[in-house]
């Protein structure tokens, strides 16, 4: 078992006192799949030491799983298992965000103070009064320009609205190749045109369509021949959250990362998503345009009957 552990000595851990706790209660690994809904070749493998069978966030969520079914109520064991997966918790999620803050403040703090330095050095240690006149009028004219820019934008897209309603319109598999052309297996910031209202009806079925950040948003299949007739909208609605996203059981799996406040993502499956968000309370998920009732643990499976806790 030891040769075939991926993440030291706390996983190998783990695995004894899982498969101990569950001969104590007499149950089998078919009465533990019925419980927890894991595959019992998934089972046999984790009590078999193979722990690379699965992405790494997979395994954790199984670990996890099968922990709660067999009454091993160890977080400090369960916490190391995260640390060495490089699975990061809310706490350290938190952290990081802190401290960029504190770093983006600081910055700014010194490039003022560079500013003020020069200014008063420049008279003296004194700033006189046509400097402040001077620095006035700069900044009143800096508002004007930026204000005249920003109202001559708005008016040339209302402008040239007619010339896109004329220009031929993209099918939903073009749409589809541009997609994976850009961004093949990964993250799709779901912002971009070509993510936009290409599906016929969408906008009119849709309510969530009537929200501003959802207009430009494709919440359903490219199209009613594609093999992904699953589509995964989350959307940050707070701060910041560590989103990881599988598809059909590893077939197809997103990279992982922190996003921040105002970010919608877009993902594909065929059947379901393993999901994992570290900070749930600030995420809104959206399955074929239904918004997901909200998690009340990190990992969930979608895409089968219901919501489900992640196997």
């Amino acid at each position: 078992m030891a040769d075939e552990m991926t993440f030291g000595s706390a996983g190998a851990l783990l695995v004894r006192k899982l498969i101990q706790a569950r001969k104590e209660r007499g149950l089998s690994l078919e009465e533990v799949t019925v419980e927890t809904r894991i595959k019992k070749d998934h089972l046999e493998k984790i009590e078999a030491g193979n722990l690379t069978f699965l992405p790494a966030a997979y395994v954790y969520a199984f670990l996890k799983e099968y922990a709660g079914a067999v009454g091993v109520d160890d977080s400090e064991l369960l916490e190391r298992c995260r640390d060495e997966l490089s699975i990061p918790s809310d706490l350290k999620v938190r952290q990081e965000a802190t401290e960029e803050e504190e770093e983006r403040g600081s910055q700014k703090g010194e490039r003022l103070s560079g500013m003020f330095s020069a200014v008063t050095s420049s008279s003296g240690g004194k700033i006189s009064p046509v400097t402040l006149v001077g620095g006035a009028v700069f900044i009143v004219l800096v508002l004007l320009i930026v204000a005249f820019f920003t109202f001559s934008g708005s008016q040339g897209i209302k402008g040239t609205a007619p010339q896109a309603e004329s220009e031929p319109a993209v099918t939903p598999e073009e749409a589809q190749q541009e997609v994976e052309i850009m961004v093949p297996d990964s993250v799709v910031l779901a912002d971009t045109d070509t993510l936009s209202g290409n599906v016929p009806g969408e906008a009119s079925e849709l309510a969530v369509k009537q929200e501003d950040w959802a207009k430009d948003v494709s919440f359903l299949p490219e199209s009613s021949t594609s093999p992904y007739q699953k589509v995964l909208i989350v959307r940050v609605i707070k701060d910041l959250s560590w989103v990881k996203i599988v598809a059909d059981d590893g077939d197809r799996e997103y990279p992982g990362g922190q996003f921040g406040e105002g970010d919608v993502l877009r993902y594909e499956a065929k059947e379901k998503f393993w999901v994992n968000i570290g900070r749930p309370p600030l995420v809104e998920l959206y399955l074929n345009g239904e918004k997901v009732p909200p998690m009340s643990k990190r990992t969930i499976v979608l895409g089968e009957e219901s919501p489900s806790p992640a196997l």
